[in-house]
C-alpha cells in the first residue's frame, strides 16, 4: 500500500464523536492536573472541533505522519497543545499513557507544539494566531505542485 492509498477519513457517528470529545476532555485535565502547569479554558474549547477534525474530516494515517498529499492542520493557538496531543494520542500517533509526561522536562508534549519531536504535527506554535501566514504558504504551495490535501 501506497502512503497516498493508506490516507483516508474516518467516519465516526455523533455519539461515537461525542464519547472521544468526553474521554479527550478528561485526558486534558487529567494532564494538567499530572504536571501540574497548563491552560485548562483554551484546550476544552477546541476539543470539539479537534474531535470532529482528526475522527471525520483530515484525510491522514498515523502510520504515514508525513506523507505528502495529508490534510495539514496548524495550532495557531499553542497555548491549547494539550487538547492537540490527547486527539493525536487517541487517533494513534502515540501512546496515549505518554500523555502523563505533558509539559515535563525532556518530554516529546511540551507547552507549545514543537514539529520537530512530536508525529503528527505540522507546524511548531506559540503565540495565538502565529499560523496564519504559514497555512497561507501551505495553501499555495500545495495549489502550485497540484497536490491534493487539505488545511485546516
Amino acid at each position: 500500500m501506497t502512503q497516498t492509498a493508506a490516507l483516508q477519513r474516518m467516519e465516526k457517528s455523533i455519539p461515537e464523536l461525542e464519547a472521544l470529545s468526553r474521554r479527550t476532555r478528561r485526558l486534558i485535565l487529567e494532564s494538567i492536573y499530572t504536571a501540574g502547569a497548563g491552560h485548562i479554558g483554551g484546550p476544552l474549547s477546541v476539543t470539539d472541533i479537534l474531535v470532529s477534525l482528526y475522527f471525520n474530516e483530515l484525510r491522514l494515517d498515523p502510520e504515514y505522519p508525513t506523507a505528502e498529499d495529508r490534510d495539514r492542520f496548524i495550532l495557531s493557538k499553542g497555548h491549547s497543545s494539550i487538547a492537540l496531543y490527547v486527539v493525536l494520542a487517541l487517533r494513534g500517533y502515540f501512546p496515549v499513557d505518554e500523555l502523563a509526561t505533558f509539559d515535563q522536562i525532556d518530554s516529546r508534549l511540551q507547552g507549545h507544539p514543537d514539529l520537530t519531536s512530536l508525529p503528527g504535527l505540522d507546524m511548531s506554535t506559540g503565540s495565538l494566531g502565529q499560523g496564519l501566514s504559514p497555512g497561507i504558504g501551505m495553501a499555495l504551495g500545495a495549489r502550485l505542485s497540484g497536490r491534493d490535501f487539505h488545511r485546516s
